[in-house]
C-alpha cells in the first residue's frame, strides 16, 4: 500500500508496510502440509481411537467374525495409508477367544470395468492390529 503525499513542487511516497520477502510456492507447500499433518493428528486422536480402546483380556469383549469391515494399523506407515480389510477367516483360541485372523487386503489396483487386476492378498494379523469398523450381522 503506497501512500502519496503531495508537496508543493514535489511528490513522494512513504511505504508503512514492513519489508517483505516472497517465498515462492515452497510457502504453500509447506502450508499444505502442516494442514495435512493437523487434519490426520485430529482425525486419528478423535476418530480412530474411538474404535481402538484398549484390549483387557478380563472384560468381555466381541469377538470378530467372519465378515467384518477392519483397518489394519500399521505402525511404518503414515495413518491416512493404513488399509481397510474384510475378515475372511477366523482363528480361535483353546479358550474361545479369536487371537488371529486372516483377512482380505482392498485392492486399489481396478480395471476399466471394476474388476479387479490382480489376486486378492490375504494375510494373517494378531487382532490387536486391527480395529474394528462395521460388525456383520
Amino acid at each position: 500500500m503506497w501512500l502519496w503525499t503531495v508537496y508543493i513542487f514535489e511528490t513522494s511516497y512513504v511505504d508503512p508496510s514492513p519489508p517483505f520477502t516472497y517465498c515462492g510456492m515452497d510457502c504453500f507447500g509447506q502450508f499444505f502440509t502442516k494442514q495435512g499433518r493437523k487434519f490426520w493428528g485430529r482425525w486419528r486422536r478423535e476418530y480412530v481411537y474411538n474404535f481402538a480402546t484398549r484390549q483387557r483380556w478380563h472384560t468381555p469383549r466381541r469377538n470378530l467374525k467372519v465378515g467384518d469391515i477392519v483397518m489394519e494399523k500399521t505402525e511404518d506407515q503414515p495413518r491416512n495409508e493404513w488399509k481397510l480389510a474384510k475378515v475372511v477367516e477366523t482363528v480361535t483360541d483353546k479358550d474361545g477367544l479369536v487371537r488371529r485372523v486372516k483377512i482380505r487386503v482392498g485392492d486399489q489396483k481396478i480395471g476399466k470395468e471394476g474388476q479387479r487386476s490382480g489376486k486378492p492378498s490375504i494375510v494373517e494379523r494378531p487382532v490387536q492390529k486391527l480395529i474394528l469398523l462395521l460388525e456383520t450381522v
